[in-house]
């Protein structure tokens, strides 16, 4: 059966249930009302969709976790080739099938009041606030997220605390229970006034199976927080993902969010902020590496609400072979907002003529008073610059790469884990080496 269809015989399944007297199944009652209405929209016919086919991917016969089975005991060493940072490198949080896993996670001198857990163990009251509150209009992948997901990272800061070490979230997929598994994973992430943290998010198989993965993150930078937040995308070629993340920011905050797309057969990206303060900073980066059929669609969306913020988007993708690029980014600015400072550029270098790019800004000033640009490229490497490089004896492959981390090092140069960094760039020369 499609998963389409599945869902559907799913949700009047949650209609017929008794309802429970809480906020979740509150929540979860109003997402079974929106989608009874709207039900799945028609993506070719969607703006929002345009260039991106998500047929092949709903038309699948995928298995619906739900995160209620035990899983299987998993060793250890499996799971430690998966990690990223070393134990006294930073916080660790592994979900296995979506549900949490205390045993293999890694908190270890938390304090001062921070919580680094997860969300199905906290009571109602402390996340009622924050959980489900980005359903601004209506969107079938959100609405999903909220009817199927059972668990998830929550990470609470108190005000006034600098967490020196990344939180680094963990999501594996099994793939024992059936080998085509459509994975809900949720995040809610909360930063009070004048704290920091940085957050790195990976999801993972131990083998290979088809698997779709609709996440959802839900960010809150307090006044004066910073918050910097790193998704790398590197799993199996078989892997399809929808991440939707959504940020508030209250004044004066500063938050980041990086994306790196080097692996994976369907990745579509969701990221929207909210500016909700003054001398709020957004800064959206994303850099990609594609190749085969792969397709990676950024979609950002940034919203000034209030006057005297600065938003800054820069995006980067190589092509190789019959893969597609996507790059939406909307600006919007409303009336009587000022002294907004709103920036994006999109840059990619295509190597191959059935590689494809398309890139779409989309900016909605309804004010005068603010300083508004975008700018696009679509290229080759610079023949020159690499007769150059030839010419002093490195090779033309070498020369090529060189040149090519040099397009990327604007990006590369501000991640600010050590060990990630390395790692992105490792990931970028494997890939690069192969390809060149």
């Amino acid at each position: 059966m499609q998963l389409k269809e599945k869902i559907i015989l799913l949700i009047d399944k949650y209609s017929s249930k008794k309802e429970e007297n809480s906020y979740i199944s509150f929540l979860q009652k109003k997402h079974i009302d929106f989608f009874k209405k709207k039900g799945f929209p028609s993506f070719t016919r969607n703006e929002e969709w345009n260039n991106t086919d998500i047929n092949p991917i709903i038309n699948q016969d995928y298995h619906v976790l739900c995160g209620k089975k035990e899983i299987e005991h998993i060793e250890y060493q499996k799971i430690k080739k998966l990690i990223f940072l070393k134990r006294e490198k930073s916080f660790l949080l592994i979900f296995i099938d979506g549900k949490y896993n205390s045993s293999l996670s890694r908190l270890c001198g938390v304090k001062n009041h921070v919580i680094l857990s997860n969300i199905a163990s906290q009571k109602e009251n402390q996340i009622k606030n924050y959980y489900g509150k980005f359903s601004y209009q209506y969107n079938v992948f959100y609405t999903l997220n909220t009817l199927f997901s059972k668990d998830g990272a929550y990470i609470y800061i108190p005000d006034n605390i600098v967490l020196e070490k990344p939180v680094e979230i963990l999501h594996i997929s099994t793939g024992l229970e059936s080998g085509k598994i459509f994975l809900n994973t949720r995040n809610l992430i909360i930063v009070g006034e004048h704290s920091y943290v940085k957050v790195i998010e990976h999801h993972k198989c131990l083998k290979k199976h088809l698997v779709f993965i609709n996440s959802i993150s839900e960010v809150y930078a307090s006044n004066h927080s910073q918050i910097d937040y790193y998704k790398i995308q590197d799993n199996f070629g078989e892997t399809s993902i929808i991440d939707n993340t959504f940020l508030k920011q209250k004044k004066y905050s500063k938050c980041s969010v990086y994306t790196f797309s080097f692996q994976g057969n369907f990745i579509r990206n969701n990221l929207k902020f909210y500016s909700n303060g003054e001398k709020t900073y957004s800064y959206l980066y994303g850099i990609s590496l594609l190749s085969e059929k792969q397709l990676v669609d950024h979609h950002t969306l940034i919203n000034h609400l209030y006057s005297n913020a600065s938003s800054y988007q820069l995006y980067k993708n190589i092509l190789f072979d019959k893969s597609k690029g996507i790059f939406n980014g909307k600006i919007i600015v409303n009336e009587r907002i000022k002294g907004i400072n709103a920036f994006q550029k999109n840059s990619n270098i295509l190597f191959s003529d059935e590689a494809c790019m398309y890139t779409k800004p989309q900016l909605e000033i309804y004010s005068e008073d603010v300083k508004c640009s975008h700018g696009c490229t679509i290229g080759n490497l610079q023949e020159k610059e690499l007769f150059y490089l030839q010419s002093r004896g490195i090779s033309e492959k070498n020369g090529k790469m060189l040149l090519l981390f040099s397009f990327l090092e604007e990006i590369l140069n501000l991640i600010h884990i050590f060990e990630l960094k390395k790692f992105v760039c490792q990931k970028m020369k494997k890939k690069l080496n192969q390809h060149l």
